[in-house]
């Protein structure tokens, strides 16, 4: 490769040094160059812009690739350890689960009046836990 990029260098130098010396070269790369200005130009844009699409395509492919091999390769093994974490976890339903609140028996001579008689009510978690915090301390 540090050849050829010696070989590039070269006739490079060559093409520019016959420009700036020989008057007809000079002339024929002003014709050629200024009557098909366009043409290159367009040609180049068109070039440019293929290759970018072709870029763009093959990073997308790639990246369809990736997350295809990342979901059938990766998945098993990190599913198992999910479900075993997942199913050491209480579930969302023993947490809506309304629990009755406890009515202290009365003794059975005890006459019931509407005043004194009490009806349960659900009691939520967060209520239970102070409950439970509170007598604890």
């Amino acid at each position: 490769m540090v050849v050829e990029a010696g070989i590039v260098g070269f006739l490079s130098y060559w093409i520019a040094s016959e420009y700036v010396f020989n008057a007809y070269f000079h002339d024929y790369v002003d014709l050629l160059l200024g009557t098909h200005i366009t043409t290159f130009t367009a040609a180049i844009g068109l070039g440019i812009g293929l290759a970018g699409s072709a870029i763009a395509a093959t990073l997308y492919r790639n990246l369809q690739h990736a997350k295809y091999r990342l979901e059938t390769i990766a998945a098993p093994k990190i599913r198992g350890a999910v479900e075993k974490i997942l199913s050491t976890l209480p579930t969302l339903e023993e947490h809506q689960r309304p629990s009755l609140a406890k009515v202290p028996a009365r003794p059975a001579t005890a006459p019931l009046s509407p005043s004194t008689a009490t009806a349960p009510v659900p009691i939520s978690p967060e209520n239970e836990q102070n409950k439970l915090d509170d007598a604890e301390s």
